[in-house]
Order: C-alpha cells, then structure tokens, then sequence
C-alpha cells in the first residue's frame, strides 16, 4: 500500500508503517530542525513544506493519507482554542486537499492521530466538526483511543487514532486494537533477566533500562549502565536492590503542578512532552532522560537513533522531536491491519 505522510515530524508514522510493509510516497513537513532530521533517517527531505500552498496536482496517487495536525490547541496543556487555533485548524487543509482530488482518486484511507484532550475541545464539538468533515468527504469513520503503555513501551501516551473509510471503494474493519493484541509492559521480558543481558551485550533492554538485580519477586532495573554494573558485581553474593521513578520536572520541585511529579516504580514513564523535563530517581538520585532513551520510549530502533545523533543533531532538537512523535509500535499495529 502507498501513503502520504502530511506534518510528519521526524517520521515516526512513515516508520511504523514500513515496518508494516508499506510505501511512503510522499511527505509534508514544515518544521526545518525536523526536516532536517528526516532528512539524515531516510535520506531526503519531505517534498512538501508549507501544507497551506500545495495543491492536490502537487501529490502523487496514494492509498492512505496519514496525518496528525499540530495538537497544542486540543491539548489540555495548551490554550484550548481548538479548530480555531493556528496550529490545529490545518487539519481543514487536509480536507481541503481531498475535495481538489476527484473522487475516483481519493485515498482509501484518511489515518488521523491527535491528543486524548481533542473529544473535550470546545466541549467535544470539535472532534464532531472533524468526524462530520470526513463524512461529507464520502469516508466512513471509525476511532480508538490507545495508549504507548500496552505497545511495548513503557510510556503512558494517550492518543486518538481516526480512520476514515472511502464509502465507493468498501470498508475493512481496523478497531477495535485489543488487549489480546498488544503487548503489556510486563510481556517486554519474555526471557529470564541473565538471558536478556546476556543477548543485549549487557549494554541495556529495549526499555532503555539496564538490569541491577532480579528476584523471585521482580525485576529491579537503572537508567545509569555503569552505576548498575557496580551494584551487580557486588562481592560474596550481596544484593542492592534500586527501585527507579520517573520524575517531571525536576527543575520545579519547589513550585506546584497539576498532578504528580513522581510515580511508583514499576509505573510507565509520564507523557514524553516538547517543554516537559522527564528524569529518573534512583537511591536519592535523579537524572535527565537521555535523548537515546526518550526515542527508546517511542519505540525508534537504537540504529535509528545513533544515525542522528553521529549527524551532530542537538539534544534539544531530539527531545522536541521525541515530544512530537507518535509511537511507532501503535503505529505498525494500525498500519498492519490495513490493506
């Protein structure tokens, strides 16, 4: 199957579904710090910029338009002000890129993925404005919201993901994604602890945790490799055992925030964000995320990730891009249930 990938970001969409077996065919991006990025993983930049001055003659025929619409303005982080925001009312380009295309050319898909806070946008009216666009637009609809957390990684992201039907050309049922078909956090360690170092060279899990200590009670694991080394080869058969928290901004511990600031351990890690400081604590201490574990958190392949970061590309441009992205895991399991 072809696709378009419209405000792609760093190219976590095009990601989950190639590894789904299909063809990315075009993109859109207008953001040049995430150009660029795209640019160093698949080698080209997107062929679009400005969604706002390209025309459907502009993009090649395809099956499925991805697209995920700047979300600050449904954000319960951001201001709220929804359709009639900037950033987010460039969904209406999209719509608009589908009404130039004729019908018997339109793609079979319309993929949308936003924030949980866009059903209470404008008291839901402007998920229903959405829904009621690709209606007129001849495209049966269907939603789930999922979260990162039962995809294999240990991040709780909530996310809406909006398929749209063309009606002329039949429908396949993509939802609901159930528990059955997802992994848990839990099912990450399928093998025994000395196994799973033992074929990760002890250089980490796809957590981006390393080991410290197993027992017959659980799994206790640190962020830090070197620190988890020394408590591993502790002599005569002693054992420390470290129990890790994500921390938010731990540069505000002093100034009040809604919700916590630290979770339990074995909790997922908070909502990877653009402005947000994600940290952990273990014995007292807390350190930042490091890039390399926030893409972990998104489900990018460390050869992926280790690309960008031997381009020169900035810490900061890589946690913006990890704050942006999807979660490539929900991704393949979406884009692998279609045609």
């Amino acid at each position: 199957m072809k696709f378009i990938d419209m405000f792609c970001g760093i190219g976590t969409i095009r990601m989950g579904f190639e590894q789904a077996g299909h063809e990315c065919v075009y993109s859109i991006e207008w953001d040049k710090h995430k150009r660029r990025i795209y640019n160093v993983i698949f080698g080209q930049e997107p062929e679009g910029r400005d969604i706002r001055t390209i025309r459907a003659v502009d993009i090649p025929r395809a099956d499925c338009w991805c697209f995920g619409a700047p979300c600050q303005d449904f954000s319960i982080a951001g201001k709220r002000q929804g359709l009639e925001g900037d950033r987010s009312s460039l969904v209406r380009e999209v719509f608009r890129l589908v009404r130039e295309t004729k019908e018997e050319c339109r793609p079979k898909y319309l993929f949308y993925e936003n924030v949980k806070g866009m059903f209470s946008s404008n008291k839901g009216l402007d998920y229903f404005k959405i829904l009621c666009e690709m209606d007129e637009l001849g495209y049966d609809i269907e939603w789930q919201l999922l979260n990162s957390k039962d995809f294999g990684v240990p991040q709780n992201r909530e996310r809406v993901f909006t398929i749209g039907h063309l009606r002329s050309r039949g429908r396949q049922k993509i939802f609901p994604i159930t528990g059955g078909n997802s992994q848990t956090l839990k099912q990450i360690i399928p093998k025994s602890d000395a196994q799973r170092v033992a074929e990760d060279g002890g250089q980490g899990t796809k957590t981006g945790l390393y080991l410290v200590n197993g027992t017959k009670e659980g799994k206790v694991y640190c962020l830090d490799a070197n620190y988890a080394k020394g408590c591993n080869d502790l002599s005569k058969g002693r054992r420390t055992m470290v129990e890790v928290r994500s921390v938010l901004t731990p540069n505000r511990l002093n100034k009040r925030q809604n919700g916590r600031r630290f979770k339990e351990p074995n909790e997922p890690m908070f909502t990877l964000t653009k402005q947000d400081i994600h940290s952990v604590e273990y014995q007292g201490r807390i350190r930042r995320l490091t890039p390399k574990e926030c893409w972990r958190l998104q489900g990018i392949p460390d050869k992926i990730t280790d690309k960008v970061i031997a381009a020169g590309i900035s810490d900061t441009q890589m946690y913006r891009g990890a704050g942006d992205a999807t979660t490539v895991n929900v991704i393949y399991e979406i884009a692998k249930r279609m045609e």
